[in-house]
């Protein structure tokens, strides 16, 4: 995120990312039609894309994903 925008509750991280080369164009046509920063396109798509997943994670509960397990492990587990 641009510092120069950033809130009380927005911390800034240096972030090194290996991109498509149409993922990054694609990006930099977002943003200059939205007149925003690259940096700030890949904010808000970082923020929109986890947004939820505190909620999700209450609403799972824990989640044990076992290392292996029979089939008669997965009947059980879906009836």
């Amino acid at each position: 995120m641009n510092s120069n925008n950033c809130s009380d509750q927005s911390v800034s991280i240096n972030v090194n990312l290996s991109l498509k080369v149409e993922t990054l164009r694609i990006l930099i046509e977002m943003s200059n039609d939205m007149g925003a920063s690259l940096e700030d396109v890949i904010s808000s798509i970082t923020e929109d894309s986890v947004i939820d997943l505190e909620r999700l994670q209450d609403e799972l509960g824990i989640i044990i994903i076992p290392e292996k397990c029979s089939e008669q492990d997965l009947i059980n587990s879906i009836q």
